[in-house]
C-alpha cells in the first residue's frame, strides 16, 4: 500500500511541476501523446481477454469476435452521430464506473468490501474524479459539452456535488476500520489531483489519471489474466499482440480527422467521441474479466 501512495504522490507532483513549465498547447501535446499511445494499447487486447473468457478455445472464432467487437464500436459512433447529447452523458457515466472499478481493484483492501460497499466506492470515486476535472476546467469542458448540444453545469452546482460525494465517500471509509490507510491514500491522492486540475490543461489532467492511474494498472491486470503472470516476457507479448489493433485504431482516427471537415478547435470533441466508441465494448470486456478472476 505504501508503494501505491508514494507512486501517486511522485507522479502527480511531477506533472504539477511540468504544468508550470509548459504552455497549454505543449501540455495538450503531452496529454494527447499519452492517450493515443498507452491509452489505446490498454484496450487493444480485448479480443485476447474475450478468448480467455470463453471456456473452450474451440468455440472461439477470431474473425467473428473481431466483427462483433468492431460492430459495437461502430454502433457507438452512430450513437454519437444521431444522439450526441445522450451519447456523451452515457460515456461519462460509463467512465465514472469504469475508472472507479479499476481504482478499487488495484488496492489491497478490496477484499474488505462487500458487494454493495464495493459498488458505492466505485461510483463515488468516479464522481469525485470527474467533478474535480470539470470544475477546474470549466471553460474547456463547457466548449466540449456545447459541441454536443449540452448546457454544462455551473461551478456552484459542481461544488455541491463534490462536497456531498466527498462526505459520503469519507463516511464509508471511516466506518470500515480496515480501510483507514486507504482513506489516507485517497485524501492525499485527491488533494494532489485537485491541485493538478487547477494548474494543468483539461487534456493533460485527464491523461495523467487515464494513463498512470487507470491504463497502466489495467494493463498489469490484463497481462496477468491473459498469460498467468505480469513479468517482462508476458508484457512484451501483450504489447506485441496489441500492435495490429493499436495501428488500426490510429489509422481510423487519422482518416476520420482528414476526411471530416473539422478545424483544430473541434479536435477535442473528436477525440472524446473516438475514445467513447472504443470504451463501450472495452468496459464490458474488463467487467467480465474481473468477475471471472474472482471465481
Amino acid at each position: 500500500m505504501a508503494k501505491i501512495i508514494i507512486s501517486r504522490i511522485v507522479i502527480t507532483s511531477f506533472f504539477i511541476i511540468l504544468s508550470y513549465l509548459l504552455s497549454a498547447n505543449y501540455q495538450d501535446m503531452v496529454g494527447f501523446t499519452l492517450i493515443l499511445s498507452i491509452g489505446l494499447i490498454h484496450g487493444a487486447n480485448d479480443l485476447l481477454i474475450i478468448k480467455k473468457n470463453i471456456n473452450s478455445y474451440r468455440n472461439f472464432n477470431q474473425f467473428k469476435s473481431f466483427t462483433a467487437y468492431f460492430s459495437v464500436v461502430l454502433a457507438g459512433l452512430i450513437f454519437f452521430y444521431f444522439f450526441p447529447s445522450l451519447a456523451l452523458i452515457s460515456f461519462i457515466l460509463v467512465s465514472v464506473y469504469h475508472f472507479g472499478e479499476q481504482h478499487i481493484e488495484a488496492i489491497p483492501f478490496n477484499k474488505y468490501l462487500n458487494k454493495s460497499e464495493r459498488s458505492i466506492s466505485i461510483i463515488f470515486h468516479g464522481i469525485l474524479l470527474f467533478t474535480i476535472i470539470f470544475m477546474n476546467n470549466t471553460e474547456a469542458v463547457t466548449d466540449v459539452f456545447s459541441s454536443f448540444n449540452i448546457e454544462f453545469l455551473n461551478y456552484n452546482f459542481l461544488i455541491i456535488i463534490l462536497i456531498i460525494t466527498l462526505i459520503l465517500y469519507v463516511s464509508i471509509l471511516i466506518i470500515k476500520k480496515d480501510l483507514q490507510l486507504f482513506l489516507i491514500s485517497e485524501i492525499l491522492f485527491f488533494g494532489l489531483f485537485y491541485f493538478l486540475s487547477i494548474t494543468s490543461s483539461l487534456i493533460l489532467c485527464f491523461s495523467v489519471y487515464f494513463i498512470f492511474f487507470h491504463s497502466i494498472l489495467s494493463i498489469k491486470d490484463q497481462v496477468k489474466y491473459i498469460y498467468g503472470s505480469n513479468n517482462s516476457k508476458s508484457l512484451k507479448r501483450y504489447v506485441k499482440n496489441s500492435l495490429p489493433y493499436f495501428i488500426l485504431a490510429l489509422i481510423f482516427l487519422i482518416l476520420f480527422y482528414i476526411y471530416t471537415e473539422i478545424d483544430n478547435n473541434d479536435l477535442l470533441p473528436i477525440i472524446f467521441t473516438f475514445l467513447a466508441a472504443i470504451t463501450f465494448p472495452h468496459v464490458l470486456v474488463i467487467e467480465k474479466m474481473y468477475r471471472t478472476m474472482k471465481q
